[in-house]
């Protein structure tokens, strides 16, 4: 190491701490030629990048320096990370200086805003190879709705931002964000943020919490534990003094402002005297529990120390009452939540760890199942696709889909319902998250009164053939237009049913192939006029996200498209640089699902099962899925994003997301396992191998390599 003189000691300290933790991880070839202090700082820069990479997603030391592409055409992002199951992702910019004085400019800003934007308009061939080979999964956190994005600024620096700055990252969110998608935050990690991660790593200190409680119970056998009200105004000061340092044991930290972390907050702030009775709580383990002050004759109120804590389960309601607690601190004294402190002293060796699985894993109410499941409509809409169509519908969470050919669940429903109805927003919501389609507003446009069987169906039907046509489409496409294509598929349904005739459609007689076999085409040429919709009418450098997450542009992109058939005008043609030039043909890497659903090698409904690749993965998972047989099964189904129906919960899943999720409720420490896992190679059909196997065979007479 080159220490250049009256280099700071905080700083020195953390320039040894990235040395010994990098040497050798960092990719630094590209800077042989560099003088040695140059090359340091290149070092150093790099390194504090792959730091925040490791502290942000609790990857291993030389993943995270495979996050790190810094170096030319990395267009102003030195690292890319992913985090919370591979739908955070994480864009770091560093910036190094010996004296600890580092700042961040406006031209700094703007070079982020640039990145950002070539990402979401998939022009990947714009930077260098270390990026493009995490192209796949940017486009999975791009395209998901549930997807979010942080620019990291991590600075040698005080870490301060001028009001200049600030501004452009407000512009920046103002223009990527809906009301609908909160999708875009950024980040500040300053030398003092360092200082503190290097020490939390040399030791990570106990953390002792005081809890005021009331209507409490003490229960001593056979393991000491309390059960009361805490205020959530003094759960707020816990996580403002430890921040995720609450949630050392449990199996995912705060999610950030989710959903239903907005709801959680909103209930704090508007309705405080209510939200104990909405909240399932949190619960506490720690190594001991001090009764500091309380009154054994009245009952009152108990102030207890607990030491060695570590919130194991309600990770969120925490996140929320902090949120709550910066945004109006009476309102959160106001709101209570009920509180389990439990003692692990004197407990068998796994004790907190099965507590802290067993919390995790249970089922908790959504609101479809208090709005879907207790309404008397979906029981008749059940009995008619019965009677009428002999077919299944399913609406109960935890029912298995029906296989495509024998009905549809509730969800399929109110997506294809909601893209025919003739308000705009209702299909930018079943984009943004399903949801939002049980809100009571929506779900009484949908199903009040209760639609018949054929209206469902056939609208369900015209849905997947539309579904069906674009995949086709979006496969001859790349870059911007690609990105839009992605982000548009419930747009041009939407367009589809208000532009077609679709009278009769609620009866027996409505004619739905005569729909389908022009569904083809016209899904191309919508699409179209889409694209060049969205450059028309918001800029070709608009970001695509959140043009179809806000329901103002796909009423207007609606509106012009729907104008444009009507008056006869021709689909025009897209701008040439968005026609990709011709390529000489050369051998696919196919992946392994879209091999196997081209080939029609699996029958639907062909049951699959879960295998363990390693040691350290049967250790954690397999005595797991030995408590229930159903938990390693799935059924396929020949769908290309997501094949597997899990017998657990008859969700639909990617084999990746799958095994995410297994492993997730199995309660597999996220710092011991793989930050990334080949899904494919894990569920086998039994006796002719894996799905990666079985896609290798349907190639081999082909002579064509797949992927996983």
């Amino acid at each position: 190491m080159v220490k250049p003189a009256g280099m700071p000691r905080h700083v020195l300290q953390v320039a040894n701490a990235l040395h010994k933790e990098f040497d050798d991880l960092i990719v630094m070839s590209d800077a042989e030629r560099m003088q040695p202090q140059e090359f340091e700082r290149k070092f150093l820069s790099r390194a504090m990048a792959a730091l925040v990479a490791r502290k942000l997603t609790g990857c291993s030391s030389q993943e995270a320096a495979d996050c790190v592409i810094d170096g030319r055409s990395d267009l102003g992002i030195d690292a890319v990370a992913f985090a919370d199951g591979g739908l955070h992702l994480l864009l770091i910019q560093t910036k190094w200086k010996d004296k600890g004085t580092a700042g961040f400019g406006v031209d700094d800003a703007l070079k982020f805003d640039q990145g950002l934007r070539l990402l979401d308009q998939q022009k990947f061939e714009r930077f260098n190879s270390r990026l493009q080979q995490h192209a796949e999964q940017l486009k999975s956190v791009l395209a998901d709705p549930q997807g979010r994005i942080t620019l990291v600024v991590a600075l040698m620096g005080e870490g301060g931002l001028s009001a200049e700055v600030v501004a452009c990252f407000h512009d920046l969110q103002h223009e990527f964000n809906t009301d609908y998608d909160k999708k875009l935050d950024y980040d500040i990690w300053s030398v003092e943020r360092f200082w503190h991660a290097i020490r939390d790593d040399l030791a990570d200190p106990l953390i002792t919490l005081p809890a005021h409680m009331d209507q409490w119970m003490p229960f001593g056998e056979p393991y000491e534990a309390y059960q009361g009200r805490v205020s959530a105004g003094e759960i707020a000061q816990w996580h403002e003094e430890h921040g995720d340092r609450l949630f050392s044991q449990n199996i995912r930290r705060s999610l950030g402002l989710t959903e239903v972390n907005h709801g959680l907050v909103e209930t704090l702030i508007e309705s405080p005297q209510d939200f104990w009775y909405f909240n399932n709580g949190i619960t506490i383990l720690c190594d001991l529990v001090v009764r500091e002050a309380w009154s054994p004759r009245s009952k009152g109120p108990l102030q207890l120390k607990m030491e060695g804590a570590s919130v194991v389960n309600g990770a969120q309601t925490v996140a929320a009452a902090a949120e709550a607690n910066r945004r109006d601190p009476e309102a959160t004294a106001e709101a209570f939540v009920s509180v389990k402190i439990i003692t692990t002293r004197n407990t068998p060796a796994e004790f907190g760890r099965s507590v802290t699985r067993a919390t995790n894993t249970q089922n908790r109410v959504e609101r479809r199942d208090i709005i879907v499941a207790l309404d008397p409509k979906q029981t008749l809409i059940r009995e008619d696709f019965a009677l009428s169509l002999d077919k299944a519908y399913t609406f109960r969470r935890g029912e298995p889909d029906p296989l495509p050919e024998a009905g549809c669940s509730v969800i399929q429903a109110a997506i294809a319902l909601a893209c025919a109805h003739r308000r705009t927003e209702l299909t930018v919501r079943a984009k943004r998250s399903t949801d939002l389609l049980w809100e009571t507003d929506a779900y009484r446009l949908l199903f009040d009164p209760a639609p018949s069987a054929y209206q469902i169906w056939h609208s369900v039907l015209i849905m997947r053939a539309i579904g069906a046509a674009l995949q086709v489409n979006k496969a001859e496409r790349e870059g911007r237009v690609r990105a839009i294509a992605d982000h548009a598929d419930y747009l041009v349904t939407h367009i589809i049913f208000q532009h077609l005739d679709l009278e009769g459609i609620d009866g027996p007689d409505f004619d739905i192939e005569a729909v389908r076999v022009r569904i083809p085409e016209l899904a191309a040429g919508i699409l179209t006029r889409i694209i060049n919709g969205v450059d028309r009418e918001f800029g070709p450098t608009s970001f695509v996200s959140s043009t179809f997450a806000s329901p103002e542009r796909c009423v207007i992109l609606t509106s012009a498209v729907l104008r444009e058939i009507a008056s006869g005008q021709e689909i025009p043609e897209l701008p040439a640089d968005y026609r990709p030039p011709a390529k000489t043909p050369r051998a696919r890497r196919p992946n392994a699902v879209p091999t196997l659903v081209d080939a029609d090698r699996l029958a639907d409904g062909t049951m699959l099962e879960f295998e363990c690749a390693t040691l350290p993965e049967r250790e954690a998972v397999l005595p797991w899925l030995a408590e229930d047989a159903r938990r390693g099964q799935a059924a396929w189904v020949n769908e290309r994003s997501k094949p597997l129906v899990w017998a657990v919960d008859g969700r639909r899943y990617s084999p990746t997301g799958l095994v995410t999720e297994i492993w997730n409720q199995a309660g597999w420490d996220p710092q011991k396992r793989p930050v990334a896992v080949q899904g494919p190679s894990r569920w086998v059909l039994p006796g002719q191998g894996s799905l990666w196997q079985l896609a290798l065979k349907v190639l081999a007479d082909r002579d064509d390599p797949v992927e996983e």
